[in-house]
């Protein structure tokens, strides 16, 4: 039998299917990029395995591992096209999906006609149990099991397709949730259900309701999904081992992600950023703004210490989630999004999307919006010849007539019109990064911008420019970027115990010691069971603190990982007053801290992945130029440049702008009076001056 010895990472997003193939031997990197397949993105999942294998040359059977990053749950939520869920919770309770919380969105704070997103349960098929425990997890009224079974029959009446089972308290004693999950089994034995304790065993009512209804959501659609690739990349590689990447960055198990769908979404995107935190430390970058600009969306994260940023406070589409994911801010702005205008005459870009189908003008598939990449090509950004590695021809006489109409009415000229479209993606952009910088507090002036995403090179000087950061970096096959970021994960998973708000200074450091115990123990057995030796698998304790009187909490590592000891304890409060001052610049002394949940992250050491460096760098770039065309800037009109083929650029090399460099999946405009340095492993480092924007 052929040695098995590739990993292939597939990133599925709004517009192409990315895919990154790993020699585990070699650490030899092929890439591919196809057009996604919104009817069965499996379809695109195969063909795009296909195309690595055939650029790479390998057979089927020489591929150990595919790393899925997988839209279906997150198109789900966008599109609204979820399981019918039906929603059984204790008596009294039903409404707290539209109660919520007070606060309104940050977006839309003086926004008197702001709308919050609706529930994802409507109120008929949100029931109640007459059941409670008190908040230390103590039996005050029994489990009525009639009321039960009369909610699983109304269940059954109205088809539901998936139940989720919310009790008050239930992350402190499962016993009634467990037993109403058997019953309604019983009655619907086919319809899975998902129990609010282990999906997220925290506190905080409205969080946890949403987080176990979203799971329920999503649960039969990512079942579906799973359920046909699975068979059919068995059936194309062989016994191949497959893994979903979740939102936390980390990956696991098709099982795992079958009973815990709500974790995969923003897979892909969530891989960008740990591709991102990954470069970084190679380069010494700590402190990096992540931006990934696809074809369909612009996905911002933030890297800190050389880490990605992960929240147990996060939201998809505005609906809160109680479990750990990547902090990731999500706008529509990519290379597909459609310029528009208006009914007051202002020039609009996104959020809504041409995606892959029917796509830009320029892709001759029958769409005529202008969108972003057309603008591009109009301005001479790209080559109609070399998009996708020459794979997809662009029609530059259809980007011309599509950016034409809106030019007409907007009264203007054609370079003006595609000027002005990227003008406004790029302020979308900005504000987008701002949101998850300036906003918190955090001079992004002290960050690198890591750009990456097909799109991402022809616009990262602007943004960087308009942000005032140091400089711009641009990573080796930043086209796949994340699908890269996806082999880079380790296998992760998650475990939490709430404590309930617990006086730090009088706790029971016996109690602490084993409750971190017990969850080393699941993590480990965790990890034996999805193949991992002992030396492979690391156990990482963090806890959450606050305050006393306050209502939310930080999160932080314990800066001592052994057996937790006084010491230990003194170490993490301090730890925690370091944290608050440096968030807050402030810190109330003398107040009782309280921990409110101990957590144990297990992770999964997989196969490493090496970018090749050149061995002699240097020299002169002048013989990576491949051609010269025109590109038009604001300001100098339309320049002569030279168009360099990445590849054949080496380390230590300068190239000085005016230039675009191409390759297969994505390229870099140089603007005049910048310089990009070439790294040892073909990473691109643009240093900024503060002249103004380039575009």
């Amino acid at each position: 039998m052929t040695d098995r010895y590739l990993r292939a990472a597939v990133d599925v997003g709004g517009t192409f299917t990315d895919i990154a193939l790993s020699d585990v031997r070699t650490g030899r990197l092929i890439s591919a990029k196809v057009l996604t397949t919104p009817g069965n993105r499996a379809d695109g999942v195969l063909g795009g395995i296909d195309v690595a294998l055939d650029v790479s040359g390998a057979k089927p059977e020489e591929v150990a591992e595919i790393v899925h990053g997988s839209t279906t749950g997150t198109n789900a939520l966008i599109e609204r096209t979820g399981a019918k869920v039906g929603l059984l919770t204790t008596e009294g309770f039903r409404d707290v999906l539209e109660i919520g919380r007070c606060m309104r969105p940050m977006e839309g704070l003086y926004d008197v006609t702001i709308d919050r997103p609706l529930p994802l349960v409507p109120r008929y098929l949100r029931l109640e149990a007459r059941e409670r425990l008190d908040a230390q997890g103590q039996v005050v009224q029994p489990l009525d099991e009639a009321s039960v079974a009369a909610a699983a029959e109304l269940f059954a009446l109205e088809g539901v397709e998936a139940v989720a089972i919310c009790f008050l308290f239930a992350f402190r004693n499962a016993v009634h949730e467990e037993r109403a999950a058997e019953i309604i089994t019983a009655a619907l034995p086919n319809v899975p259900i998902t129990l609010s304790h282990q999906i997220s065993p925290e506190y905080r009512e409205y969080e946890r309701s949403s987080t176990a209804v979203m799971n329920a959501y999503l649960t039969p659609i990512m079942n579906t999904y799973l359920d046909d690739l699975e068979p059919r990349l068995q059936a194309r590689l062989g016994p191949s081992r497959l893994s979903i990447i979740q939102a936390n960055g980390g990956s696991t198990s098709v099982e795992i992600a079958r009973a815990k769908a709500l974790t995969t979404v923003n897979s892909g995107p969530a891989g960008g950023v740990v591709a991102a935190a990954f470069y970084g430390r190679r380069h010494g970058r700590k402190r990096i703004v992540s931006v990934d600009m696809g074809g369909t969306s612009f996905d911002i994260g933030l890297v800190e210490d050389g880490a990605s940023t992960v929240t147990t406070d996060g939201a998809f589409q505005d609906l809160p989630v109680k479990i750990p994911i990547i902090d990731l801010h999500i706008i529509g702005a990519g290379g597909g999004s459609i310029a528009w205008q208006d009914p007051g005459g202002a020039l609009n870009v996104g959020p809504r999307s041409a995606g892959s189908d029917p796509g830009p003008a320029c892709y001759g598939r029958g769409g005529n919006a202008p969108t972003v990449t057309d603008a591009n090509l109009v301005l001479g950004r790209l080559n109609p010849e070399y998009f996708n590695g020459g794979r997809i021809k662009l029609d530059a006489d259809a980007a011309r007539a599509a950016v034409g109409e809106l030019a007409k009415e907007l009264d203007m000229g054609l370079e003006d019109a595609a000027l002005g479209i990227l003008r406004v993606v790029n302020a979308n952009m900005v504000k987008g990064i701002a949101t998850v910088t300036i906003q918190r507090g955090i001079d992004v002036r002290d960050f690198s911008l890591l750009s990456f995403g097909g799109a991402g090179g022809l616009h990262a000087v602007d943004l960087a420019v308009e942000l005032g950061m140091v400089e711009a970096v641009i990573p080796p096959l930043p086209g796949i970027f994340s699908a890269v970021g996806l082999l880079v994960t380790e296998t992760r998973q998650d475990y939490v115990t709430a404590l309930g708000n617990v006086d730090s200074s009088s706790t029971d450091l016996d109690g602490l010691e084993t409750h971190f115990a017990r969850m080393e123990a699941e993590g480990a057995a965790d990890m034996a069971a999805q193949g991992f030796g002992q030396d492979d698998i690391e156990l990482r304790r963090a806890a959450d603190l606050k305050i006393a009187g306050q209502t939310y909490e930080l999160s932080l590592p314990l800066p001592d990982q052994g057996t937790l000891t006084q010491a230990g304890l003194s170490a993490l409060i301090e730890a925690f007053s370091a944290l608050y001052r440096e968030r807050y610049a402030f810190f109330f002394e003398g107040e009782p801290i309280e921990l409110v949940n101990l957590r144990v992250t297990a992770f999964g050491r997989n196969a490493t992945v090496d970018l090749p460096e050149d061995e002699s760098p240097g020299g002169d770039p002048a013989g990576a130029i491949k051609d010269r065309r025109p590109v038009y800037f604001e300001g100098a009109g339309w320049v002569e440049c030279a168009i360099y083929d990445r590849d054949r650029l080496a380390g230590g090399m300068i190239v000085t702008g005016p230039a675009i460099i191409e390759e297969e999946t994505s390229a870099t405009l140089v603007s005049p009076k910048r310089s990009a340095e070439v790294t040892a492993d073909h990473g691109l480092i643009i240093a900024l001056g503060q002249e103004g924007s380039s575009t």
